[in-house]
C-alpha cells in the first residue's frame, strides 16, 4: 500500500440474504430486485494522489483547501458507454468523489491540466476542492477515486488514494487505521426521479478479499432487504417506491461477525422523487 495509506482498489458483488444460503443470483424482496451487472473497463494508466493537506499535517484555517493529483482520466467529459444510458447519467460528466471522514462524498469535476500527451488521451491534472463543512478538532481522513459519468467508480489499481491530516490539534483517532479491512461506500446518495430506471450500487473495498467462506458485506436497505456481498461487481437497484429509503452496507469478518473501524457501518437516506 502506498506510504501504508493507499488502499488497493477493490468493487464489489452481491450475494443473498444474510441467514439464507450464498448465491449470485438476483434477489427479489418485496417487489425490490438487486441485480448483478458487469464492471466498465477500466483504463489501467489511471493514478491517483492526496498533494495536499500533506499525510500528517496539521491544518489550522477553516476551511480546509486540498489538491489532488489525477493522471489519465479526463474530468468534466461524458462516459461514452452504453451504461450511461441505462441509470442516472450526471451532465456535468467524469468526476472525483471525495470523502472526508465518513461524511457523504462531495464531488469535483473541473482541474487544472498539467500535461497533455502528442495524442491528446493522457492527461495529468490537479483538482482543487474546499472541504464543505465545519471539521472537529483532531484526524481527519481523506479518501478519494475518479468515478464515470453514471459514478461507478474506475476499478484500476492506483485509482484509489487515501491520507490522513489534523485541523488545529494532532490528536490521532485510534479507531482509525488505514492498514486493516475497510470499505468506502459510494452509491447510492442523495435524490433520484422516480423514472423506473435502475439505481447503481458500489463501492470500495481495501485490504481485504470477499468471498464465500472469508469476508463479506451486508447490504440493506430499510432494514428488510438484505443480501451478502461476496464477489467484485457493481449492482442495479430496481423497485424502490417513492420516498424515503436507508441503505446500509457493513463489513463482516470469515466469523460473520462486524469488522471493527469507523467505515465498515455505513448508512446513506436516499430519496426516490
Amino acid at each position: 500500500m502506498r506510504h501504508a495509506l493507499i488502499c488497493t482498489l477493490i468493487t464489489t458483488v452481491l450475494g443473498t440474504g444474510f441467514a439464507a444460503s450464498l448465491s449470485d443470483e438476483p434477489a427479489n424482496t418485496q417487489g425490490i430486485q438487486i441485480v448483478p451487472v458487469n464492471p466498465s473497463p477500466d483504463p489501467n494508466e489511471v493514478s491517483l494522489k492526496v498533494l495536499f493537506p500533506k499525510y500528517d499535517e496539521v491544518k489550522t484555517d477553516s476551511p480546509v483547501q486540498g489538491q489532488l493529483r489525477l493522471e489519465g482520466y479526463a474530468l468534466g467529459v461524458d462516459t461514452e458507454m452504453p451504461r450511461e444510458r441505462e441509470i442516472w447519467n450526471d451532465p456535468e460528466g467524469q468526476s472525483l468523489h471525495i470523502f472526508i471522514d465518513n461524511q457523504p462524498y462531495f464531488a469535483v469535476n473541473e482541474a487544472l491540466i498539467d500535461a497533455l500527451d502528442d495524442v491528446q488521451d493522457y492527461f495529468v491534472q490537479t483538482a482543487e476542492f474546499e472541504i464543505p463543512f465545519k471539521l472537529q478538532p483532531g484526524m481527519h481522513v481523506i479518501r478519494a477515486f475518479p468515478v464515470r459519468s453514471f459514478n461507478e467508480s474506475v476499478k484500476s489499481d492506483r485509482a484509489f488514494a487515501a491520507s490522513v491530516f489534523y485541523y488545529q490539534e494532532k490528536k490521532d483517532n485510534p479507531a482509525v487505521d488505514l492498514t486493516k479491512p475497510y470499505l468506502t461506500y459510494n452509491e447510492p446518495q442523495g435524490e433520484y426521479s422516480f423514472d423506473k430506471k435502475p439505481i447503481l450500487l458500489d463501492f470500495y473495498l481495501c485490504n481485504c478479499d470477499l468471498s464465500k467462506d472469508g469476508y463479506k458485506v451486508r447490504f440493506s436497505i430499510d432494514n428488510e432487504v438484505q443480501r451478502m456481498i461476496t464477489t467484485w461487481q457493481p449492482y442495479y437497484i430496481y423497485g424502490l417506491k417513492k420516498g424515503m429509503h436507508r441503505i446500509r452496507l457493513e463489513l463482516l469478518g470469515p466469523d460473520n461477525k462486524a469488522v471493527p473501524g469507523p467505515f465498515n457501518d455505513v448508512q446513506r437516506t436516499i430519496v426516490i422523487k
